[in-house]
């Protein structure tokens, strides 16, 4: 190798090197930005039909809805079922939350009570009545959390923010997703871009599928868990199983939310009820990420229980609870590109079939 070709190798390495850097760098920079555009991308893909469905959808004269009117229409409906299952929760939670805090001194004077024989009996137990015991003064003191809670209340407008942001992405997705899908394929070579159209039908396709698979597995649980509060004889067991159903949509703390609701409200029953309901709670948390979630995610989006299993806890280990929501889209879309690369390289089995039948003519029969 020559003088010359050897500084040209070096500063074509170098070159690529600070490129990548650059590329690792802007990534790491606008991470957030990529997280939110590939939410928005998921909720374009399960939202796709049905804007297209409302397109469908004829008015009295013949008119037929522009897709503006019929994003901004299903939007409002949306917004409309959110708000009603907000009224659901809100309102019946306020009243239960007052009736809490009457009873609650005489419902700390019994468990107080309870604790204590129970340390009486099991002097090796921790002296949890104590606790108890300094329980209302701390209650007394909970403006002294002003500073807490003000972070808090900016974290909660935050996410206002970060929501509003995603539907704007949304709504541009929505509208203009043929002519971005258009402008994508133009980035590569004529014979490639069927195939990278079809790649992209999939993933959309995979998207839609794993949307509509959470909004069922959430049905499912809500459904679950009023049906067993109500046999239980609960109060407000529709409300519960509306809290379980809206807390499944956040991965590893929603179901943990959902069952504190249910137990801080049968800490006002009888003490058979408290237990029967963390036993059920208990039942529900072990049987919903083990066998729901990779069941239903298997048959809507198409990937194995296992693969689902192992795509949610890297999820989770990577990027917590926003992790285990993109964990198993991110993984279809994997498996949808991994499936067409294999595909790109080793023929179909048909044409494998068909060549092993028919192999070409030797030299000898050329000879012939």
């Amino acid at each position: 190798m020559s003088q010359r070709q050897l500084v040209s190798l070096t500063v074509t390495i170098i070159g690529i090197a600070a490129l990548a850097w650059m590329i690792f760098w802007f990534v790491i920079h606008v991470t957030e930005i990529l997280i939110l555009l590939l939410v928005s991308a998921i909720l374009a893909a399960g939202l796709a039909p049905s804007v297209a469905l409302l397109e469908r959808w004829r008015l009295p004269r013949g008119t037929q809805l522009a897709r503006g009117v019929a994003i901004f229409l299903l939007y409002l409906g949306l917004f409309v079922v959110v708000g009603a299952i907000l009224s659901m929760i809100v309102v019946p939670a306020v009243n239960e939350t007052a009736v809490f805090v009457q009873r609650l001194p005489d419902l700390l004077v019994i468990v107080q009570n309870w604790l204590a024989h129970l340390q009486r009996q099991f002097p090796w137990l921790p002296g949890m009545s104590t606790i108890l015991a300094r329980l209302p003064e701390q209650i007394t003191n909970l403006p002294t959390y002003g500073t807490t809670a003000a972070g808090v209340a900016f974290r909660f407008v935050g996410s206002i923010g970060v929501v509003a942001t995603v539907l704007v992405f949304t709504f541009y997705m929505l509208l203009e997703g043929a002519q971005m899908k258009r402008s994508f394929l133009e980035l590569f070579p004529g014979e490639e871009r069927p195939r990278v159209s079809r790649v992209l039908e999939r993933i959309g396709s995979k998207f839609g599928g794993w949307l509509r698979a959470q909004l069922l597995l959430s049905f499912t649980v809500a459904a679950v868990v009023a049906l067993g509060l109500w046999i239980l004889g609960m109060p407000f067991p529709a409300l519960l199983g509306v809290v379980a159903g809206i807390g499944e949509l956040i991965p590893m703390v929603g179901p943990s939310l959902g069952a504190a609701v249910a137990i801080l409200v049968a800490l006002s029953q009888p003490l058979w009820r408290l237990v029967a309901v963390v036993a059920f709670y208990i039942v529900v948390m072990n049987v919903e990420p083990h066998i729901l979630v990779p069941r239903i995610m298997s048959r809507v989006v198409g990937m194995s229980p296992l693969l689902t299993l192992v795509a949610l806890l890297s999820g989770i280990k990577l990027l917590g609870i926003l992790g285990g929501l993109l964990a198993v889209p991110i993984a279809a879309a994997i498996q949808v590109i991994a499936t067409e690369v294999v595909r790109a390289i080793q023929p179909p089995a048909e044409d494998m079939a068909a060549q092993a039948e028919d192999p070409p003519a030797t030299g000898s029969a050329g000879r012939g």
